[in-house]
């Protein structure tokens, strides 16, 4: 699986994003088992998008965005009217929502390469530099990036 952090705060994001119509896309697989997308974290993000007036048209979802059929498929669903996709997928899947939706994307992803979910379910990617395997999280703090959604979603 594709390991991703988020590569930037809610700000910043809400700051790219004034006066534009925004669709939300996002990956239900790599970027949902690494916190960063997800359906309930890209539900998290529309709703204060909203609350802070930027027009969010629509919300979509696929597992695996990185596999063309699947994001064509879903594009058949998506309401018209936006002028950006915020992309809440890794690299790849961004590189093809711009490409199948034919729209600027901005993705506020890193996609950090490959790896794993080990047995407590922690992120793992696969050898850094001669260090051998290291937790999304130690990375993360290495590179000065976060981990988690752009925007929490609500406990219940």
């Amino acid at each position: 699986m594709q390991m991703m952090l988020r590569d930037r705060d809610y700000p910043e994001l809400l700051e790219e994003l004034k006066g534009r119509k925004v669709l939300i896309w996002t990956c239900n697989t790599c970027a949902r088992l690494c916190d960063v997308g997800g359906r309930e974290n890209a539900e998290a993000l529309a709703g204060r998008l909203r609350e802070d007036g930027v027009e969010v048209v629509g919300i979509s979802s696929t597992g695996a965005s990185c596999i063309a059929s699947n994001v064509r498929r879903c594009r058949e669903d998506v309401p018209d009217g936006y002028d950006v996709v915020v992309a809440l997928t890794c690299d790849i899947g961004s590189q093809l929502a711009g490409t199948v939706f034919g729209r600027p994307v901005v993705n506020p992803v890193a996609t950090l390469g490959t790896g794993y979910r080990d047995d407590s379910r922690a992120c793992i990617i696969f050898g850094r530099g001669g260090d051998g395997d290291v937790s999304l999280e130690k990375e993360a703090e290495r590179l000065g990036l976060d981990t988690g959604p752009i925007v929490r979603p609500p406990s219940i």
